[in-house]
């Protein structure tokens, strides 16, 4: 029986340690465009010139997915070596790679078995999840083993961020005109949850010492972390202030410190802080 397969998307995060090549996952890229260009999501070194594109763009940017064709091309060269695939993309609030990849499947039934999964989360949680699901697939696992991981793991995926702008958040629709006007006066900054894969806007604060605050009770509230990553963009002291208070609350380990990707960004704006929790059954 061949192995199974996994799919994903480039907002996930892998680390260079679980090596998307050796584990045999194959990533499609999002489309980001900022300020009139174009840009392949973890293509060619891409991120950097986007955020920096971004963060010039006072109209904020947009992600796409990949065409119907691209996808379908993708497909069609992994039947070659595989009759069974799991895609795990990131939450459909924030990109509509899952109906793409749903659609370009479509013409593969009855030859393929192909299962297509919404995590409704994305970055390092999604990244989370397609590792744990690639693995169990390298061990053998068959492709309804490997989609009962990814699914088993999805309600227990939590993100909470800070962000220094409230224009991103509004741009999308998840804060009013006229709390983005009142907030900017009073010099508020967002926070906001991930609830059922979208951004839902929480408290406002007026300092940065006040959302490293406001991320730790966060992490704290969890009874036991299976994994955890401080993400975050242009926030390197307020990163490592909440890191040396994780590590004081949790001695013994060790929570990674990483970026966020482009997709995200567009979102949140492209300078912000966040975690990812990753919380084990209790």
């Amino acid at each position: 029986m061949a192995q199974v397969k996994i799919v994903t998307d480039s907002s996930a995060y892998i680390p260079e340690s679980a090596s998307i090549a050796q584990l045999g996952i194959e990533v499609i890229p999002h489309i980001v465009r900022s300020g009139g260009q174009t840009y392949p999501e973890r293509v060619n070194h891409t991120d950097e010139a986007f955020m920096r594109r971004l963060r010039e763009d006072t109209k904020g940017g947009t992600v796409e997915p990949p065409s119907v064709a691209h996808a379908h091309q993708v497909f069609a060269r992994l039947s070659q070596s595989t009759d069974s695939m799991v895609c795990i993309h990131s939450s459909s609030a924030l990109s509509d790679i899952s109906e793409v990849v749903r659609r370009a499947s479509s013409g593969f039934m009855g030859r393929q078995r192909i299962t297509v999964l919404d995590t409704q989360t994305t970055s390092a949680a999604l990244g989370i999840i397609v590792e744990a699901a690639a693995r169990a697939a390298a061990e053998g696992a068959s492709q309804a083993e490997v989609v009962k991981i990814a699914r088993g793991m999805i309600p227990h995926m939590y993100a909470m961020f800070f962000s220094d702008s409230l224009e991103y958040l509004e741009t999308w629709g998840r804060l009013g005109p006229a709390q983005t006007l009142l907030g900017t006066m009073l010099d508020l900054k967002p926070l906001a949850t991930m609830e059922d894969g979208d951004l839902i806007p929480m408290e406002k604060v007026r300092t940065y010492s006040r959302a490293v605050d406001e991320l730790y009770d966060f992490v704290i509230e969890f009874s036991r972390i299976e994994q955890l990553y401080v993400v975050h963009n242009g926030f390197e002291t307020e990163a490592a202030q909440l890191l040396e208070r994780l590590e004081e609350a949790f001695p013994r380990r060790e929570f990674p410190v990483i970026g966020y990707p482009p997709s995200l960004a567009v979102h949140i704006g492209p300078r912000a802080l966040g975690v990812m929790v990753h919380e084990g059954n209790r």
